[in-house]
C-alpha cells in the first residue's frame, strides 16, 4: 500500500530523549527508497538526532515541516512486525514508543554508530552515471584507504551523504563498515595467501638477497599457501614488499564474535520420541503448516523432553522456509542450552543476551537481520530479534519472573510480548513449563490456549522421592538434619553428585544486638546488612553499601552482638569441615561476578569435577546433570511468607524445579526438604508433584481477592530522597484518578521495602476484575488520565514516578 502512494510525509519517533513523535517531510530523492523501519537523521532544534520512520502520512496541518536530512541504513533496521510490536508495547505498558524502539535495536545502534567508507576503484567505469551528490562524494574519497563518515561530513558540509553513499554501495563502488564508537562493531582478521608458488630455485636466490622474504614464503608453503596474519611471525614491512612484488595477497575477512567459542557440542543423535512427544509435535505442526496463530501450553514434568519437542517443531519450521524465535530465562541460558540447539542446527543459531559484549551482540543481531541465522535464541530482550518470516515462537520455562522487565522502562513481559508477536506473524507460540504460571494454565481452562501434556520423564524414569524434615525437631545446629547428612555421605561414597539449594547468600543475613534487639541496617535502604566472611564486610544486597563488621552495637553501645541466620557462604564453610576431602562449588551472585564464571562452574560440575553444587535459586533451574541423585533444600520456607500474592506460586515453582534436578537416566533421585512448616499446603503439593491440586488451591485464594488471573493490576511507584515529597506526591496522584466502576485503589502506602538506594518509596495499586474490564482498556485509561494530570501539575521535581502494568512484584 505504502509503496504505491507517494511518500511525502513521515512520522518519526526519536531514538533518544525526549522520545517524541514528530512529522518530517521526505525529500524527493528518498521517496522511492524509504520504508517503515528505516533509521533517519533529522533536525531537532540545533541538534541532529536519529529517529525511526514508523508511519507515512497523507497530509498534515502543521506549518514549516522540516525535511529528513539523511537515511542512516542500507535497509530497514527493524522489520515491520517489530515496529508494530514496539507500538503495542508502548501503548499497553504506558511508556514512550522511542524507549521501546531503542531497546529493540542493538547497543550503539541508536545514534552511536560510526561509519567508515572504502572506495573500490577497480569497479569504477565510465558507464556509471553518478548524481551530483554521488559524484561529489566519489571525488572526495581517498584512493587507497578508508575514511570516516564524520571526516567526510566536515569536508562536504551538507546532508544526504548517507543517501549518496548507499547509492554508491549499490553500484559496488564503495564498501561501508559500521563501527561502534566504543568498540568496533565488525571485527576483521587479516589473511595472507600465495599468488604463485615459488620454486626451490627461486627461494634459494631470494634467500641470498632477501632472507626475510624467503622465510615468509617458506612459512606460507608450510601452511599450505594460506594463513592468518596472526599465525605468521613475520615483520609487516616484509609482507608489504612481498605484496608489492605480487607474491602474496593480503585481505581481510570478517570474524563473527561468539560468547561460546569453545562450546563442546554433543554429536547430533536421532531421538526416538515418546508417544506424548509425538502427539505434541503433531498438534503444533497443524497451525505451523497452515500459518495460523495458536498458543500451546506444553506442560511437562521435569525431564520429560520438552526441549526435544521444541527442536522437532523448529526443524519443521525451517523446512517450510521460515525462521524461529526461542526465549529462555536468563538463568537458564547456559552452555548446555546453547549446545542443545547448536548441535541440532549448527550455524543457524544466533544467541542474543545482555552478558555478551557489545560487539558480540552486534554481530549476532546482524546475522539475524541479514538472514544468515534462522533461529534467534536468548532471554527476555531476544523477543526483539529482527527475524523476518517467523514461523514459530518458543517460550521455555514460561512461568519465570525474569521474563518481566522491572527497571528501567519499558516494563514489558517478554512472554506476553512473544504471544503478540506470534499473533502478528500468524504463527504458533509454544509456552513450556513443568510449573506453568497460573495465568497460562487458566487460559487453557477457558480455551484460549491449547494444552499438550508430557506426563512422564524420558525412558519412564520415576520422579524423585521427596522426604520432608521438620527443622524444629531435628536440626539443633540450624543447617543440616541428620537425615540430609547421611544422604550426602552415601552419595559421596557412591561417587554420585549432590545439589544443595539455599536462597540466601553471604555468611549471616543479619546482625543483632542481644541487649537491645537492634539490627544493623543499611543507611540507604530499609534492609538488614549481610555479613560476608571472605571479604570480612557487612554488605547491602540492594545498593552495594559496605562497612566493616561491628563489635559494638550501633544503637546502645553493647558488646553482645551476634551474627544470625544462614547464608550460602556459611553453609560452604560447614560442608568443608564435614567433608574435607571433596570439592564443593558455590554458585551465587558473589561467585559469579567475573564474566564466564557461570559457564565455568556449570561445566566443571557437569564434567564431575565436584561432588556438591551449592547455591541460591541459580542451581535449581535449567540444568541437566546426569550424575545428580540427591537434592537438598535447606530451608523451603524462605520466600513462602513474603507479603506478595505470588509468594505461594513462586515457592511451589522453585521447589518443584529444584526437585526435578534429581535423578536422570537410569538412577532414581531423592530430595530432602528441610522446612519449619511441613503441613503447609504448598509444601504438600510440591512433595507429591501435584500441580493440579496446587492450581486449584491457589486459584481459590486469587479469586477471593481479585488477583490475576481473575483481575488486572497496575502499580504506580513514587521515589524520592525526601519522604515528605514522595508521600505528598502519591496523595496528589490519588486525587487525579478518575472514578471507574469496579476499579479498586489500594494506597498510597509505603512499599514493603520503604527505602531503597537512598530513595523513599510509595505505591498505589490499581485493581479491577477481568469481568469488569476484559481487555484492560479501562484500567489503562484510568492510569493514563491520572498520570497525564499529575505530570501537568508537578509539585516536586525530585519525585520520580513509574507505571508497571501487570506487575510481577509488589515489594
Amino acid at each position: 500500500m505504502h509503496s504505491e502512494m507517494k511518500k511525502q510525509l513521515a512520522e518519526v519517533v526519536l531514538l533518544c530523549p525526549p522520545f517524541l513523535h514528530l512529522t518530517y517531510a521526505i525529500p524527493e530523492p528518498f521517496q522511492e527508497e524509504i520504508e517503515i523501519g528505516y533509521r533517519v537523521k533529522i533536525p531537532l532544534g540545533r541538534r541532529r538526532v536519529s529517529g525511526m520512520v514508523v508511519k507515512f502520512l497523507d497530509h498534515s496541518d502543521l506549518l514549516d515541516i522540516k525535511p529528513i536530512e539523511d537515511i542512516l541504513d542500507p535497509y530497514p533496521a527493524l522489520p515491520r512486525d517489530l515496529v508494530w510490536l514496539t507500538q503495542w508495547i508502548a501503548e499497553y505498558y504506558l511508556c514512550s514508543w522511542g524507549e521501546v524502539l531503542r531497546i529493540a535495536l542493538p547497543p550503539g545502534y541508536g545514534g552511536e554508530t560510526q561509519v567508515f567508507i572504502t572506495p573500490v576503484r577497480e569497479n569504477f567505469s565510465e558507464k556509471f552515471s553518478l548524481s551530483p551528490i554521488e559524484k561529489e562524494i566519489w571525488e572526495m574519497l581517498p584512493a587507497q584507504k578508508s575514511v570516516s563518515l564524520s571526516s567526510l561530513e566536515k569536508k562536504l558540509g551538507h546532508s544526504r551523504i548517507y543517501y549518496g553513499l548507499h547509492r554508491l554501495e549499490k553500484k559496488g563502488l564503495v564498501r561501508l563498515e559500521y563501527v561502534l564508537k566504543e568498540k568496533h562493531s565488525i571485527k576483521k582478521e587479516k589473511w595472507i595467501s600465495l599468488q604463485e608458488e615459488p620454486t626451490n630455485e627461486i627461494l634459494l636466490k631470494l634467500k641470498k638477497r632477501a632472507p626475510a622474504q624467503a622465510k615468509a614464503l617458506s612459512l606460507l608453503l608450510e601452511y599450505g599457501g594460506e594463513a592468518k596474519r596472526s599465525d605468521l611471525d613475520v615483520d609487516a614491512q616484509v609482507l608489504k614488499k612481498l605484496e608489492s612484488s605480487g607474491w602474496i595477497e593480503i585481505w581481510e575477512e570478517e570474524v563473527v564474535r561468539d560468547t561460546y567459542p569453545e562450546l563442546d557440542l554433543p554429536a547430533p543423535t536421532a531421538f526416538a520420541l515418546t508417544e506424548a512427544q509425538k502427539s505434541a509435535v503433531e498438534e503444533i505442526e497443524k497451525p505451523l503448516s497452515n500459518g495460523t496463530f495458536q498458543v500451546f501450553l506444553l506442560h511437562g514434568v521435569t525431564g520429560s523432553g520438552k526441549t526435544q519437542v521444541y527442536i522437532e517443531c523448529i526443524r519443521k519450521c525451517l523446512a517450510l522456509g521460515k525462521t524461529a524465535l526461542v526465549l529462555v530465562p536468563e538463568i537458564s541460558l547456559t552452555p548446555q542450552a546453547v549446545a542443545r540447539y547448536r548441535s541440532a542446527f549448527q550455524e543457524e543459531v544466533a544467541v542474543l543476551h545482555s552478558r555478551m559484549s557489545r560487539g558480540e551482540r552486534f554481530d549476532s543481531w546482524r546475522r539475524i537481520r541479514e538472514g544468515r541465522a534462522k533461529i534467534a535464541l536468548g532471554p527476555r530482550s531476544a523477543v526483539f530479534a529482527p527475524l523476518e518470516n517467523i514461523g514459530l515462537i518458543v517460550v521455555d520455562e514460561e512461568h519465570e519472573t525474569s521474563y518481566k522487565q522491572n527497571d528501567p522502562a519499558p516494563r514489558y513481559h517478554a512472554r506476553d510480548t512473544a504471544i503478540m508477536r506470534g499473533q502478528c506473524n500468524h504463527c504458533p507460540v509454544i509456552l513450556g513449563s513443568a510449573t506453568p504460571s497460573l495465568e497460562s494454565y487458566a487460559n487453557v481452562r477457558i480455551g484460549k490456549y491449547r494444552l499438550c501434556r508430557l506426563p512422564e520423564r524420558i525412558d519412564r524414569i520415576p520422579l524423585p522421592t521427596v522426604i520432608q524434615v521438620n527443622q524444629k525437631d531435628t536440626i539443633p545446629s540450624g543447617i543440616f538434619s541428620p537425615c540430609l547428612l547421611r544422604a550426602i555421605q552415601e552419595r559421596i561414597e557412591k561417587r554420585e553428585q549432590v545439589i544443595l539449594l539455599h536462597n540466601r547468600r553471604g555468611y549471616a543475613p543479619w546482625i543483632r544486638c542481644q541487649s537491645c534487639g537492634f539490627i544493623e541496617t543499611c543507611p540507604h535502604c530499609a534492609i538488614s546488612l549481610t555479613f560476608h566472611l571472605k571479604e570480612n564486610r557487612l554488605k547491602c544486597h540492594y545498593c552495594g553499601f559496605q562497612k566493616k563488621p561491628v563489635e559494638v552495637c550501633t544503637s546502645c553501645g553493647g558488646t553482645n552482638v551476634q551474627y544470625r541466620g544462614i547464608g550460602t557462604e556459611r553453609i560452604e564453610e560447614e560442608l568443608k569441615a564435614l567433608f574435607p576431602k571433596i570439592r564443593i562449588l558455590r554458585m551465587d551472585l558473589d561467585t559469579l561476578r567475573k564474566k564466564g564464571m557461570h559457564i565455568r562452574l556449570i561445566q566443571e560440575f557437569a564434567q564431575g569435577k565436584a561432588e556438591i553444587l551449592l547455591g541460591t535459586q541459580l542451581v535449581a533451574k535449567g540444568h541437566d546433570f546426569p550424575g545428580v541423585t540427591l537434592v537438598g533444600i535447606l530451608s523451603a520456607d524462605t520466600g513462602l511468607f513474603f507479603p506478595d500474592f505470588r509468594s505461594a506460586e513462586r515457592t511451589f515453582q522453585l521447589l518443584t524445579q529444584a526437585e526435578g534436578r534429581a535423578g536422570r537416566k537410569d538412577q532414581k533421585g531423592e530430595v530432602i526438604v528441610q522446612t519449619a512448616c511441613p503441613e503447609h499446603p504448598v509444601l504438600q503439593f510440591s512433595k507429591n508433584h501435584d500441580y493440579e491440586r496446587f492450581f486449584q488451591w491457589e486459584m481459590q485464594q486469587r479469586e477471593e481477592l481479585g488477583y490475576p488471573p481473575f483481575g488486572r493490576l497496575a502499580l504506580v511507584r513514587f521515589k524520592s530522597p525526601s519522604q515528605t515529597h514522595v508521600e505528598k506526591s502519591a496523595h496528589a496522584f490519588l486525587s487525579y484518578i478518575p472514578k471507574e466502576k469496579g476499579l479498586e485503589i489500594l494506597g498510597p502506602a509505603p512499599a514493603y521495602l520503604s527505602r531503597l538506594k537512598r530513595d523513599y518509596r510509595y505505591h498505589i495499586l490499581f485493581r479491577i476484575r477481568k469481568k469488569e474490564d476484559p481487555g484492560g482498556t479501562r484500567l489503562r485509561n484510568a492510569v493514563r488520565k491520572a498520570l497525564s494530570a499529575y505530570l501537568s501539575h508537578p509539585q516536586y521535581p525530585d519525585v520520580r514516578i513509574s507505571v508497571d502494568m501487570d506487575p510481577m512484584d509488589l515489594l
